[in-house]
């Protein structure tokens, strides 16, 4: 072998990735790498950009100086994958940040287990519904008979309590109209649901004792809550707790308790529509459950003391309720707003009433029937005229709550 084959340098032809790194860091220098003597009597670590083929004559003496080369290539790889490493991740990490990083709909946001809907199996529905009709719905009736009795003779009797013919219609109305949210079939019976059928029980008993017909009434709405719980589960409770629980309307209130409201609603009624007809300019003084007028006084009894205003008024409130959805605290806001209103209504129902026999005293004479009293008549168109200030007072709250808080989309 010649000189000139002798001090030339062999080098190793690159792969494709030694190709593209070369470009960028072929100039540095790997440290504890084996080096060999070049042309000019300079060091290089093996190799260079260049790309040149060694010849026949050389590759006995290339396969001396190849484990020292691969050994320097390896290094040199490795080298130059750790000075690339930070500049080339950098971009893909913040490139996975910026995919990564949306804003989450509102389909990511997990609801309750008890109000996720499931499929509904109108089959099974159709008959569940049958066996309770042909099963439960005979023996409730049979159970709870003298209770409904009562019910229903309250109804007819009473004034105040008139309005129940339209509670059981109003529920089925109500149900009907949240059908599109109806959770799903659930074919399991709930054990917890025997729970206020358990309480049903301990208030039969206990008012059989007792002799408490209304605390027999009042069990018949445990009766049915556990009923429905027990054979629809906890998501379809849940689904028609707000409309069953309307049912109360249709009960009595307990005597003890009803007494001493009558007898607190009198005199506040008297002492305030004292206070209206002083303000409308006509001399009155309340004496307990009597107001003194110039030429008269006006008796306010026990139908006069507002008991069905409030009840009707917190129906009509509970029933906006489940139409119209609205914030839970305006729920709870509306529901106590409908306590003064019943309050004030029936105040000024009374005071127009003495205002009709005072000013209008001939005209109510003259549409009066023989066998009737004139201050009955006077108050029979006063209360209706009522009726309809309340529902505008009602309407008008509603609407301006609604219009106060408003919903905005950001």
């Amino acid at each position: 072998m010649t000189d000139n084959e002798n001090n030339r340098s062999f080098e190793i032809p690159p792969t494709s990735d030694q190709t593209e790194e070369s470009h960028h860091h072929f100039d540095a220098e790997v440290p504890n790498a084996p080096k060999k003597k070049t042309r000019h009597g300079s060091f290089s670590t093996g190799f260079t950009p260049r790309r040149e083929t060694p010849s026949v004559s050389s590759k006995k003496a290339s396969d001396s100086t190849t484990d020292s080369a691969s050994e320097s290539g390896s290094a040199a790889d490795k080298l130059s994958q750790e000075m690339s490493a930070p500049t080339m991740s950098t971009p893909s990490k913040t490139a996975s940040t910026t995919t990564t990083t949306t804003t989450p709909s509102v389909t990511e946001f997990k609801t309750p287990v008890w109000s996720q809907p499931t499929a509904i199996d109108k089959a099974f529905e159709r008959t569940r519904f049958l066996i309770l009709c042909l099963v439960m719905l005979p023996l409730s009736l049979f159970a709870f008979w003298p209770s409904l009795c009562d019910i229903v003779y309250a109804w007819y009797t009473q004034l105040d309590y008139g309005h129940g013919f339209f509670v059981l219609p109003l529920v089925v109305l109500f149900l009907y109209l949240r059908l599109d949210t109806y959770p799903g079939t659930h074919y399991r019976l709930t054990w917890i649901g025997l729970f206020p059928i358990l309480i049903c029980c301990i208030m039969r008993f206990y008012a059989a004792n007792q002799y408490m017909d209304a605390l027999d009434q009042w069990s018949l709405l445990f009766w049915i809550l556990g009923v429905v719980w027990f054979f629809y589960g906890n998501r379809v409770f849940f689904w028609a707790l707000p409309s069953l629980l309307f049912l109360i309307f249709m009960f009595q209130l307990p005597w003890r308790f009803e007494v001493l409201m009558r007898h607190n609603l009198q005199q506040f009624a008297a002492q305030f529509a004292a206070v209206l007809l002083q303000i409308l300019g006509e001399p009155a003084i309340p004496i307990k459950n009597t107001i003194r007028l110039s030429t008269m006084d006006l008796a306010v009894e026990q139908a006069c003391s507002g008991i069905r205003f409030l009840i009707s008024i917190f129906a009509i409130s509970f029933a906006t309720i489940l139409l119209i959805k609205r914030p839970w605290w305006q729920n709870i806001f509306i529901l106590i707003i409908s306590i003064p209103i019943a309050l004030f209504v029936n105040a000024a129902r009374i005071a127009m009433t003495g205002i009709l026999l005072l000013d209008f005293n001939e005209f109510i004479t003259g549409i009066t029937p023989e066998n009737r009293n004139p201050a009955v008549v006077a108050d029979e168109i006063a209360g209706i005229f009522m009726i309809f200030v309340a529902f505008g007072i009602f309407v008008a709250f509603v609407y301006y709550l609604g219009r106060v808080f408003r919903k905005v989309e950001i």
